[in-house]
């Protein structure tokens, strides 16, 4: 008897989880957020296999002396699955700096700012 993986018991309930929800149309395009960790490319994964229209954002929030590894993965894994991507690298602790506020709260706003734009620019 064949047993069902992890990786595929939690395609599945992905799968049903955005069915019961209705949460993404096949008409849709999705601007996702991918850092390049395990989460990230989980879901990007998981996103794939639904067939929808799919850009990729990856902010370098230049912290991490592995960010660039990590945007480098991001960018040939998009190439390699002709999904479009954009990257942009902004210094947040310079942000969190000027603007007194925690780093993490700078990174969140960067974030949200980077991904409105790439949905303003790749808007239909």
């Amino acid at each position: 008897m064949h047993q069902k993986s992890n990786q595929e018991k939690l395609r599945i309930q992905i799968l049903k989880t955005i069915g019961k929800y209705q949460l993404i149309d096949p008409k849709d395009k999705i601007v996702v957020g991918v850092s390049g960790g395990p989460d990230s490319i989980c879901l990007l994964d998981n996103l794939k296999i639904l067939k929808v229209n799919i850009v990729v954002a990856h902010l370098n929030h230049m912290i991490r002396e592995e960010a660039k590894e990590d945007e480098q993965y991001v960018k040939k894994y998009c190439e390699k699955n002709k999904i479009e991507f954009y990257t942009k690298s902004i210094d947040v602790q310079k942000i969190a700096h000027t603007n007194k506020i925690g780093t993490e709260e700078a990174g969140r706003f960067a974030r949200y700012e980077f991904f409105d734009e790439i949905l303003k620019k790749t808007r239909s």
